[in-house]
């Protein structure tokens, strides 16, 4: 060790050097997996998935069963996977706005309860009555609940 660490040229023996494993290169094509495309197939079913009436599914749960990524099926059928997309866009807002005028009712029907009773109707204690206490994290239920006070004389 203090050989290596005083002198400038360095022995080396070729006894201690074997040891030492070479460098393998590595053969990145045979790494590849290659797994062919079935364009028949991946269109019937992607056409057959548009014209069905059920629930509407994000392209990442519609490319998982068929073995693809979402980008190989958009690569080779771009039209087919936008109107899939558009379509699940469009459910997904109708969903919304379903679920956000569900939540405006609820908030009216607990704010004539507490008026009932008697009780002042505050955020916290309708968000208990609530099938979904988050509601509240949207402006059209906040918007609803302002409105509801006012119509019971509550400035809200």
């Amino acid at each position: 060790m203090l050989d290596f660490l005083t002198q400038d040229t360095v022995k080396v023996d070729s006894l201690h050097c074997s040891a030492i494993p070479k460098k393998q290169t590595l053969d990145c094509s045979a790494n590849k997996l290659e797994v062919k495309f079935d364009s028949d197939r991946a269109q019937q079913l992607l056409g057959d998935l548009l014209q069905k009436n059920e629930q509407p599914l994000p392209m990442t749960a519609v490319a998982k069963p068929l073995g693809y990524s979402k980008r190989v099926l958009y690569r080779h059928f771009p039209e087919l996977c936008r109107a899939i997309s558009a379509h699940y866009i469009k459910y997904m807002k109708e969903s919304r706005v379903k679920r956000i005028e569900q939540c405006c009712e609820e908030v009216k029907q607990a704010i004539q309860q507490f008026n009932s009773e008697g009780i002042y109707p505050s955020e916290a204690a309708i968000s208990q009555l609530l099938a979904k206490p988050g509601c509240f994290r949207d402006k059209e239920v906040r918007i609803a609940l302002k409105a509801a006070k006012r119509e019971i004389g509550l400035n809200a």
